[in-house]
């Protein structure tokens, strides 16, 4: 069977049972500190696949990534033993983005990501999003990206659809009219 299948089945399940106990919300914000966490620490994933960390000090990183007291007990919780007493760690990311999706699809939420050369405020934040509302009838949940590789200008990618008003793809453009590829 296939990771993603695996990955599916699983956040699928969570999120069924999340919201059949009114807690999907509160599974979706400790995953979403979670993958946070993750990205921020790549030594966390490390040692969430290295086989000489004990189950128990991979559940209490877990925990503590996702901003609980290890000594909580939730759906959350012991979803993470589950994970962890299949041997399924390394699926974790998978299963945070599938349920994420899953939480959007079900709550009619846009994921937006806005990556921009340099940090922008919360003004220009606050102004995008209300304009994507507007336009699309649908909540907006909007991820900053700062890349300076874009020199000006931004890109935005909302659900599959991809914007790309940088700098940098301009002069791309301006590039290939001037030298085209025989």
């Amino acid at each position: 069977m296939m990771n993603g299948s695996i990955a599916k089945r699983y956040a699928t399940a969570l999120f069924e049972e999340a919201k059949a106990q009114f807690v999907d919300q509160q599974v979706y914000e400790h995953l979403g500190v979670l993958h946070d966490s993750m990205k921020a620490e790549p030594d966390l994933q490390m040692a969430l696949i290295n086989p000489r960390v004990t189950k128990e000090k991979k559940y209490t990183l877990l925990v503590l990534a996702s901003g609980l007291d290890p000594e909580a007990t939730t759906l959350y919780t012991r979803f993470l033993r589950l994970l962890l007493d299949n041997h399924r760690e390394n699926q974790i990311r998978m299963i945070i983005f599938v349920y994420q999706d899953l939480y959007r699809e079900h709550h009619g939420i846009d994921h937006v990501v806005f990556e921009t050369a340099i940090e922008v405020d919360d003004g220009t934040i606050d102004h995008l999003t209300q304009r994507i509302k507007a336009h699309r009838h649908r909540e907006v949940e909007c991820e900053r990206r700062v890349n300076p590789k874009l020199i000006g200008g931004f890109r935005l990618r909302i659900g599959d659809r991809h914007y790309d008003y940088s700098y940098k793809h301009q002069l791309e453009l301006i590039r290939k009219e001037l030298c085209p590829i025989p």
